[in-house]
């Protein structure tokens, strides 16, 4: 989100709140529910720490509405004294969270934060500042909020709050030891944004990000996979292919057994029968049956051996008898020796940005 600081009518709290920041900084989380100006008040912090000469890393992990890097992930940038901040920044560092929600991704979105202010950590910034979800409601809520303080431990929390309705995430961590908290009201001029509206602008980010990539061939069988049980297994031979094939009426297009199970991927509908024999023949607790539709379109996440992400892409085809993969991408074709692991996102789009639907909630 690039913003103009001289049109911000900053609010006198939030500007003791910075002078304290750029005096005394460190570990600056932002905290708040959608539409209170989270986005807003962590590009005046950097930009205060900025004039102020302090050496600023800028972490964002909120997945639905990034500013940083495009959405699904978690993105670092370090800000340097010559950084335009009234312009979209590119990431240095990213982690794949793989949907637009951090419900049903906590542990993701815990360890990519995490590993996003580690990295900004060695690169020895004076102050690192986290734009965090607008998840603040509910169970998942608190545990995802009050366990990435527990890990990250936080210097100071900017906390955004009309009234109360944060202070379930506040009264927790205010403790002697822990960091100090800025309770801080909206700004007025922020602007609510329907669903819908969130939705477009998820759309447009997606859309700009894979604009004109092209379609990557990669091996499937040199790389690892997270998210999903391929390469977790022993594959089944193609004679074993064909007869669950016949055993189940339908085309098994790949199979793998697993200490936990039996997976297939299979060509069109599966009505579920005749699952018990196979049970027995492969003796294993459960079968999985996966249309080989549900790969299409999927978006992944292109990570390094060290999971972190290089580039997001489009699974556009897969190949299942050679282990090919065809994956619409930006990563430059040098680029993709670099990649180690396919992680495998929760949500499909097509190359504009448009989202299938799904049941997840939005953010």
């Amino acid at each position: 989100m690039a913003i103009r600081f001289d049109e911000i009518d900053i609010p006198l709290a939030w500007q003791q709140a910075l002078d304290h920041l750029c005096a005394h900084p460190g570990v600056i989380m932002v905290l708040g529910a959608l539409d209170t100006g989270k986005s807003t008040l962590t590009q005046v912090a950097l930009h205060a720490l900025q004039q102020a000469g302090r050496t600023v890393a800028w972490v964002d992990c909120d997945v639905g509405q990034s500013d940083l890097g495009p959405p699904t992930t978690i993105a670092m940038a370090i800000i340097q004294p010559s950084t335009n901040l009234e312009k979209e920044l590119p990431p240095d560092a990213m982690r794949f969270v793989g949907s637009t929600s951090p419900s049903g991704h906590l542990l993701p979105t815990v360890v990519g934060t995490h590993r996003m202010v580690q990295l900004a950590r060695q690169r020895g910034v004076e102050a690192i500042v986290i734009n965090t979800t607008g998840m603040v409601h509910g169970g998942p809520a608190r545990a995802l909020n009050l366990h990435l303080m527990d890990l990250i431990q936080p210097d100071e929390i900017l906390a955004l709050q009309a009234q109360s309705e944060i202070e379930h995430l506040l009264r927790p961590v205010e403790q002697p030891g822990r960091g100090r908290i800025h309770r801080l009201s909206p700004s007025a001029k922020v602007r609510s944004r329907s669903r819908e509206a969130r939705r477009q602008i998820r759309q447009q980010r997606f859309g700009a990000y894979f604009q004109g990539a092209p379609s990557r061939v990669l091996d499937a069988s040199r790389l690892s996979w997270q998210n999903i049980f391929l390469g977790s297994g022993e594959r089944l031979s193609s004679e074993q292919v064909a007869d669950v094939s016949t055993a189940l009426d339908v085309k098994v297009e790949y199979g793998e057994r697993c200490s936990d199970g039996l997976y297939l991927v299979v060509q069109g509908r599966f009505r579920g029968n005749n699952l018990y024999v196979l049970e027995e023949v492969f003796s294993v607790g459960r079968v999985y049956v996966i249309p080989s539709s549900d790969f299409e379109n999927r978006l992944v996440g292109l990570s390094d051996a060290a999971n972190d992400l290089l580039a997001l892409g489009l699974l556009e085809q897969i190949d299942w008898a050679n282990q090919t993969l065809h994956v619409l991408t930006p990563l430059s074709e040098q680029s993709l020796k670099r990649v180690k692991t396919i992680q495998v996102g929760s949500i499909r789009l097509d190359r504009t940005g448009v989202e299938y639907p799904s049941n997840r909630d939005d953010n």
